[in-house]
């Protein structure tokens, strides 16, 4: 029991070990794989980040719009497990991995990240573009023909 009250005693003078948290925010160190940042102003809805999420924390819903889709992309914080595939296969950037380490929620449906975007439909071929691809494939297959009858 001596042992012990010598410590603690001692202890009363020392400096604190741990943090001030409350007064002084946590560092997060370099690479840090944090809560999930989506800018949807720059995504191609290409899926890519969909099919390499092994939790399946990535869903993608598509509704038909005036002069395209509207895209909603929305990360599950819950199931995610912070990885950070989808952030490396992102081939336009748009996720990251923020420094914020402080992700207490009570209520599982508030962690989540989403983003909604419009993507716009192809514009359609004039009369003219269509007659232009109709002969260059004309002009394809009879140049095939014409190998073909060389070869043969």
């Amino acid at each position: 029991m001596i042992p012990y009250l010598k410590e603690a005693i001692g202890n009363l003078f020392k400096p604190s070990v741990t943090s001030k948290f409350p007064e002084k925010p946590v560092e997060t160190p370099k690479n840090y794989r944090g809560r999930i940042s989506f800018n949807a102003d720059q995504c191609i809805g290409c899926g890519m980040c969909i099919r390499v999420c092994s939790p399946g924390a990535i869903t993608k819903t598509q509704k038909p719009v005036e002069g395209g889709q509207e895209i909603t992309m929305e990360f599950d914080l819950s199931s995610c497990t912070f990885c950070g595939m989808c952030s490396d296969f992102c081939p336009k950037k748009t996720i990251t991995l923020t420094g914020d380490s402080q992700m207490v929620e009570l209520d599982k449906n508030n962690f989540k990240v989403s983003g909604s975007f419009i993507k716009k439909a192809p514009p359609k071929p004039t009369p003219e573009q269509l007659k232009k691809i109709a002969e260059a494939k004309k002009a394809a297959a009879e140049k095939k023909a014409l190998e073909n009858k060389v070869t043969s």
